[in-house]
């Protein structure tokens, strides 16, 4: 057991670190790998089956979000929105968030995310604004709105498989929640606007950006962290129905998504949780931690990468994880 807690700290640790790093997809995949040879196969085969699906997923995702791109249909809806947004700022920004919300309600957040960014792009490109405010408010909508719908994102999956939750009572416990979050994390980047007005370029810049066509090191790093924090849940109770024992659920279940990711986490949680309000807490945990750190969720390493945004995570996503809080 020893062993395999070392080989847990490695992985969170190089993924935390070097998020964006290919040598922290080798040293996490390295790590889940030595954990699996110690556990037994039977964890490397719940990574496999946990793996690749995703990134079957995101390399179809990605793959076409890069040719819709090549092919001009993210600058067309870029056009269009900007077209809808008539001159104002705030306009625009409450159309991108809308726009990222229903994505996200159809496509899940992985693939509202893989969407949104290069249309964020070619609008910032187009209508001469700042992209961050336009970014931070799609992806943190996006990610606030996978929690009131069950297929939103994997770890909502995750859950409602292990521990038999029908999509309906899904809905009634969490669709309210996950709206009102919505709205507050959209509030957060609204204020950076203030009564800004654009105008839109007649001659904005061509830039094509190459897709990436595989996303190995995500799937790397997601592959290394599943194998190492399998079957590693410490024996403790996710169960009661007080608020204070709530809170402590979504706590506890935020901090370990923000330090090891959150998909891996959410199936350490399914062994532990039962059905009832202790499972929607640990729920909302897992969508707060998924903001708070690069390493997040998938949606958050997808979103750094496609944008290229490689400032301190701390101040730029502090404020909508507390909106999400």
């Amino acid at each position: 057991m020893l062993s395999r807690i070392i080989f847990a700290v490695v992985a969170v640790a190089a993924v935390a670190i070097w998020p964006r790093s290919r040598m922290s997809a080798a040293v996490a995949l390295g790590a889940g790998l030595l954990s699996a040879l110690v556990a037994g196969w039977g964890v490397a085969a719940d990574t496999v089956r946990a793996t690749g699906p995703m990134l079957a997923f995101l390399t179809v995702a990605l793959t076409l979000a890069g040719l819709a791109e090549r092919a001009g249909l993210a600058r067309r809806a870029a056009d269009g929105l900007a077209s809808a947004g008539r001159g104002r700022t705030g306009r625009l920004y409450a159309l991108v968030c809308l726009t990222s919300a229903g994505l996200t309600g159809l496509v899940s957040l992985d693939g509202s995310v893989v969407l949104m960014v290069p249309l964020v792009r070619a609008l910032a490109q187009r209508c001469r604004i700042a992209q961050a405010p336009f970014f931070l408010g799609a992806v943190a909508v996006a990610n606030a709105v996978s929690l009131a719908v069950p297929e939103g994102n994997p770890t909502n999956l995750v859950l409602m498989s292990r521990l038999g939750l029908s999509p309906g009572a899904f809905l009634g416990h969490l669709l309210l929640p996950g709206l009102c979050a919505a709205v507050l994390c959209a509030l957060v980047p609204l204020r950076r606007l203030g009564r800004a007005t654009y105008e839109i370029a007649a001659d904005a810049p061509q830039r094509v950006h190459a897709p990436l066509l595989v996303p190995w090191r995500i799937g790397a790093q997601m592959a290394g962290l599943l194998a190492s924090l399998d079957r590693l849940a410490p024996a403790l109770s996710l169960h009661g129905g007080g608020l204070a024992a709530l809170l402590a659920v979504a706590a506890g279940t935020a901090a370990a998504a923000a330090a090891a990711n959150n998909l891996p986490v959410s199936a350490s949680v399914a062994a532990l949780a039962t059905s009832g309000p202790g499972a929607y807490a640990a729920l909302i945990g897992l969508s707060v931690g998924a903001l708070a750190t690069a390493h997040g969720s998938v949606a958050t390493l997808i979103a750094r990468d496609l944008a290229g945004d490689s400032r301190p995570w701390a101040r730029t996503w502090a404020a909508p994880t507390v909106a999400a809080v």
